[in-house]
């Protein structure tokens, strides 16, 4: 096996630390803690340097909170400073751990992830008949850190990146979960031995990948079953045997004994690949995939949330579309098309109305607005001293692609007083295959066209003045 060394000049160089400062403060720059450290960067970037250098380097305590969607997690924060260290120290030992990595391990990589582990499942589950579903009991909770260090230690030989590496594994703060027991332990030896790695750390996101790629390699290799897929903890084999795939389980519980880790009895299970599987969000079946329903309920508790902070000014416009269309994003790797269209007829976000109404109460205001006219007469509005409240209408333009289309225009001005963004086509949804070219018409009657890649558009309209309401529809 070979190891890596002489990493640590690189490492603690000015430009691996500016380039670790940059990466850390990605969508975190208007936080206290950034701003602080971006007062003086290269006083506080000398000094780590100068830390890590004379071995005096040593991190501060985390923030920590709870959450319990889907389950209770206690999430930890570090310093900031502390995690431009992270990313110097990952900026290292990626390009390394991305040559030995498994193909099939989809967590925490670039150019993987969860849309790329669902591909690969269902492109599985198309040629083998059984899929044997695996997932650890408390991983994060439950990783040795005796185990972990002799982890690193196959594949770096460079003494001070060890230290660093140790060094961060042992100020981890303590994790919930129970003791477990394993064959040769005493009463006391699950106390004696420190374990846990804190979740939101990304050195404990590539820690616990590198934990479990020694299963990756044995699964695949050793115990010479190809058809694999993992994601953090959660993995899965497939084959056309089921009797092999329930000898298989043994010989995954028996290995992962030896790493000091608990196979989860109770999502433990083989089950033909045509009933379908839960893996990275989604319902995956051979034919089609689809969305969990708790992700579906999650997701319209958040819009109700969102309508609520709106309505109180506490959300601008541009928060609210960029939570939709984060959701979208992951939505349209679904067969969605459906589910999209129904739930965006509540995205209607109306600024200084009533909060925390009751559900009977919102289904009644939601059928008295769809019984309302879908277009406003233009005569009604056609005031020229007051051209905001002018509507008129353009005619189609003409699309590429096989998809109808029909444009709705709408002009006048929105919250913030700018124009409205004219005219955008509907377009019936395409799936996750693809979506056709989109325009946008300006008031000058002229055009732009948008990238090709798949997507959502949003129709912000604004109806007139009296209810100020704003609805955003999606659009492919």
């Amino acid at each position: 096996m070979k190891r890596y060394g002489q990493l640590w000049e690189r490492l603690i160089s000015w430009e691996n630390l500016v380039v670790a400062a940059m990466k850390a403060q990605r969508r975190k720059r208007s936080t206290d803690a950034v701003q602080r450290f971006n007062f003086d960067q290269e006083g506080e970037l000398l000094r780590l340097a100068r830390e890590l250098a004379e071995h005096t380097y040593r991190p501060g305590g985390f923030r920590t909170h709870w959450v319990y969607r889907p389950k209770p997690r206690l999430i930890s924060a570090a310093p900031y400073r502390d995690r431009v260290v992270h990313h110097a120290l990952m900026n290292i030992l990626e390009p390394i751990l991305e040559r030995h990595f498994h193909p099939d391990s989809f967590a925490c990589r670039h150019n993987k992830g969860t849309h790329a582990a669902a591909d690969r499942l269902q492109e599985l589950m198309r040629r083998y008949e059984y899929v044997l579903q695996c997932d650890i009991r408390m991983f994060f909770a439950s990783i040795d850190h005796a185990i972990l260090k002799q982890t690193f230690r196959r594949r770096i030989k460079d003494d001070e990146v060890l230290w660093l590496m140790d060094l961060i594994v042992d100020n981890s703060n303590e994790q919930p979960g129970l003791p477990a027991w394993f064959a040769g332990d005493d009463l006391f030896t699950p106390l004696e031995r420190p374990r846990g790695l804190p979740i939101g750390n990304l050195t404990s996101q590539w820690f616990a990948n590198w934990m479990l790629d020694g299963l990756d390699h044995h699964v695949t290799s050793r115990m010479g079953l190809g058809p694999y897929v993992r994601y953090c903890d959660d993995f899965l084999l497939l084959n056309d045997d089921r009797s092999l795939l329930k000898d298989a389980a043994g010989q995954v519980r028996q290995y992962l004994c030896g790493r000091r880790l608990h196979l989860h009895e109770h999502k433990l299970f083989v089950r033909p690949s045509r009933a379908g599987i839960t893996f990275v969000g989604y319902r995956i079946r051979p034919t089609h995939r689809l969305l969990k329903k708790p992700n579906v309920v999650a997701f319209r508790r958040r819009v109700r949330w969102m309508r609520d902070a709106y309505a109180q000014g506490r959300l601008d416009w541009a928060d609210v579309k960029v939570r939709l269309d984060s959701w979208i994003g992951h939505a349209c790797h679904a067969d969605s098309k459906r589910l999209i269209e129904w739930l965006s007829r509540d995205w209607r976000f109306t600024r200084g109305s009533s909060v925390n109404v009751s559900r009977s109460a919102r289904r009644h205001m939601e059928q008295q607005r769809q019984q309302l006219p879908r277009r406003v007469p233009e005569q009604q509005y056609a005031d020229e001293s007051q051209p905001e409240q002018r509507i008129s209408r353009r005619p189609a333009l003409s699309m590429q692609g096989e998809h109808s289309t029909r444009n709705r225009t709408v002009q006048g001005r929105c919250e913030r007083g700018l124009e409205s963004p004219g005219s955008a086509p509907e377009l019936h949804l395409a799936g996750r295959q693809g979506c056709s070219q989109i325009h946008v018409v300006g008031r000058d009657g002229s055009g732009r066209s948008h990238d090709q890649r798949p997507h959502f558009a949003f129709i912000r309209a604004q109806v007139p003045p009296s209810s100020g309401e704003t609805h955003a529809t999606a659009r492919p």
